[in-house]
């Protein structure tokens, strides 16, 4: 697995780079830095490697209980081999040498005897950090339901949210790596699991042999709670809480009709449904996206997937469907809409995505507060916003083959992205406003203009430029009838894409509000107003060539989860592949050249006042230096958007 992983994405090498410099630069600053500081960067990082899994999918690279549960191993055997293949990787690789600190300060500070009690309780440091990520995506992996998604989408957020804000303490983190904590937390660290190796080595044989215990017993215990978890997987037969069939019935919302089951199959003589497997049980009770065309009125035929789940009107519900949602589901359009709304509330992964972007953007706005800074509180509502778009970038894989409806429905795919971005809109537009509000009144002093400038911009954008990504980069969940939390397929890749078009729409308002002329300030949100809508249109216009080029790709990448990936870009110079994909070898020189007017260029002069010999607006002043660097982050922008159009329509071979 991990072989073929890096032959066919970069990605696990980029971030193999970035985690050997970290662990570099913790390597350099564990040979004179503080101890304590340094017991404290090394429960970071391990607690890190238990966090980020949960956010990014911590399925994906890994083996689980639930893929051996039909080969004849025991609960022993497997709990011990799954340890196992989860130690080989890059992640548990570099987290090793990162750990490797606490006995190159040993050996620095103390001496060989020292460094190698410190090697054993890194050793078993790390066997905490392996054991406890698997537990912890395992644990998730269990948490069905709204209240599992609830829950780990606020810890997810709160964990995130608590690290981006790190910025609003920097006085105190430059003490804390040039003086160490303060005397009133020493008492605290000794508490602290990543303070034990190092205390260990300075202390005597007693305290020494103590503390390496202390940590052999909480692998210990991880190790034994993971092995819990396996046998459960092995007696219970999946990682899901079986669900009771619920027939599926489907209603005629625009003409009132009567409701009657849907059923591929046939009946038994009391009505049963024998056979098929549209409106199968997973239903609306699972949470997952209906597989309906707009306004059709009939259920998933019999070869469909079961991923489409409900199969049924897009705007009908198990029973008769409620005055409001008939009002609204009239119209394909309407039905569509509701259909997202009720996926929105129902699906386990969507109910995670939105608690995270909500917890997130305000831990974002209003941590800072804690170091007297107000400057964020405002931004609740904007940073929230972004983040729900940023966290939308997989919906379409999340749907099985629900698709093929909409494709075989006259303007279906055109309803289809609509009702999509539409529904966003319902759920995005009184959160980023009551986030926003609830910051301006904790932070009068704050400036509020920025922020309602950019609002309207990240709406507009964020509605649509999610919807595209979906559909560019479509990532399947393992079994789209039962998804759970640690089946999450958002990918790095997709949630930068998915931000790129709301933070260019909100480029025009926001340098309007602090470069622009001080009596035009008040134009600034109508300004992120009409960028919002413009790069909104642009993003529709993206989806909507692209469902109608590429559906059946899209359907058959959202359903198959079996199928080869498509063939990877050559790591080494082959003229002939380049000569025959010239779209793609454009698309990646866009995509790679495209963030240097992004960022050296255009952003880190505006934001950060950046001087540099190579850097064109630093050898400017005044408007012009503005300017230059706006013009270079216009000009990065339509690269990358050029070269993502090129990547889109890449043959597939």
């Amino acid at each position: 697995m991990l072989r073929r992983a890096l032959r066919e994405n970069p990605a696990p090498m980029v971030a193999a780079i970035a985690g050997l410099l970290a662990a570099a630069w913790l390597i350099r600053y564990a040979v004179r830095g503080n101890p304590h500081t340094l017991a404290v960067l090394t429960g970071a990082w391990v607690l890190g490697w238990i966090v980020l899994p949960l956010l990014l999918g911590g399925t994906r690279g890994r083996l689980r209980p639930t893929q051996l549960r039909l080969e004849p191993i025991t609960a022993g055997p497997m709990t011990a081999g799954l340890l196992a293949a989860s130690a080989v990787g890059i992640g548990p690789a570099v987290s090793l040498a990162a750990l490797s600190s606490l006995p190159v300060h040993a050996a620095v500070q103390h001496g060989p005897g020292p460094a190698a009690v410190a090697a054993g309780g890194a050793v078993l440091l790390w066997l905490i950090g392996l054991t406890g990520s698997a537990v912890a995506v395992e644990a998730v992996g269990r948490s069905t339901g709204a209240v599992g998604a609830v829950l780990t989408g606020t810890f997810t957020g709160a964990v995130m949210g608590v690290t981006g804000s790190v910025w609003a303490v920097a006085p105190w983190i430059g003490s804390l790596l040039v003086t160490g904590p303060p005397v009133a937390v020493l008492g605290m660290l000794e508490r602290v699991p990543s303070d034990w190796p190092l205390a260990a080595a300075t202390g005597g044989p007693g305290k020494a042999a103590g503390l390496l215990l202390g940590l052999a017993a909480l692998a210990g215990l991880l190790i034994g709670g993971y092995a819990a978890q396996v046998r459960r997987v092995l007696a219970a037969g999946a990682p899901f809480r079986p669900r009771g069939a619920r027939a599926v019935h489907s209603g005629g919302l625009s003409t009132g009709g009567s409701v009657k089951p849907a059923l591929s199959g046939h009946t038994d003589r009391r009505g049963r449904p024998q056979g098929g497997r549209a409106g199968s049980a997973a239903g609306p009770a699972a949470g997952s996206t209906t597989g309906s065309a707009p306004g059709s009125t009939t259920g998933s035929a019999s070869g469909s997937d079961s991923g489409s789940t409900t199969g049924k009107t897009a705007g009908s519900t198990t029973g008769t469907p409620t005055a409001a949602r008939t009002a609204i589901g009239t119209t394909p359009l309407g039905a569509v809409t509701v259909r997202e709304l009720l996926s929105w509330v129902r699906h386990p992964l969507r109910l995670q995505y939105l608690t995270f972007a909500v917890v997130y953007g305000l831990l974002l706005a209003t941590l800072p507060l804690l170091a007297h800074v107000d400057l964020l509180a405002p931004w609740a509502g904007p940073l929230a916003v972004l983040w729900a778009a940023a966290m939308s970038a997989s919906l379409v894989g999340l749907d099985g083959t629900a698709l093929w409806i909409p494709l075989l429905t006259p303007g279906g795919p055109a309803v289809e992205t609509r009702g999509r971005a539409l529904a966003w809109l319902l759920l995005a537009v009184p959160i980023g406003l009551v986030l926003t509000v609830a910051g301006i009144l904790i932070a009068p002093g704050a400036d509020p203009l920025p922020a309602l400038a950019v609002l309207p911009a990240l709406l507009g954008a964020g509605a649509t430029t999610p919807v595209w990504v979906a559909l560019l980069r479509v990532k399947p969940v393992l079994d789209a009838r039962h998804p759970t939390a640690a089946d999450n397929p958002t990918d790095i890749v997709s949630v930068l894409l998915a931000m790129a078009g709301p933070l260019v729409a909100a480029v025009p308002a926001f340098a309007l509000v602090a470069w622009g002329p001080h009596g035009l300030r008040w134009l600034a949100p109508v300004a992120g107003l009409v960028a919002g809508i413009a790069v909104g249109r642009g993003a529709l216009w993206l989806a909507d060539d692209r469902l109608a080029r590429r559906g059946t790709e899209v359907l058959a990448a959202a359903g198959d989860r079996s199928a080869p990936p498509p063939p990877a870009v050559p790591l080494t110079w082959d003229p002939q592949w380049y000569r025959d994909n010239r779209a793609t070898a454009w698309a990646l020189i866009l995509l790679t050249a495209g963030w240097v007017p992004v960022l050296p260029q255009g952003l880190l002069v505006l934001v950060l006042d950046v001087h540099g010999g190579w850097i064109v607006a630093s050898h400017l002043s005044g408007g012009a230096r503005t300017a230059v660097a706006l013009g270079m982050v216009t000009l990065g922008a339509a690269m990358l958007l050029t070269g993502l159009v090129l990547w889109g329509r890449r043959p597939l071979k």
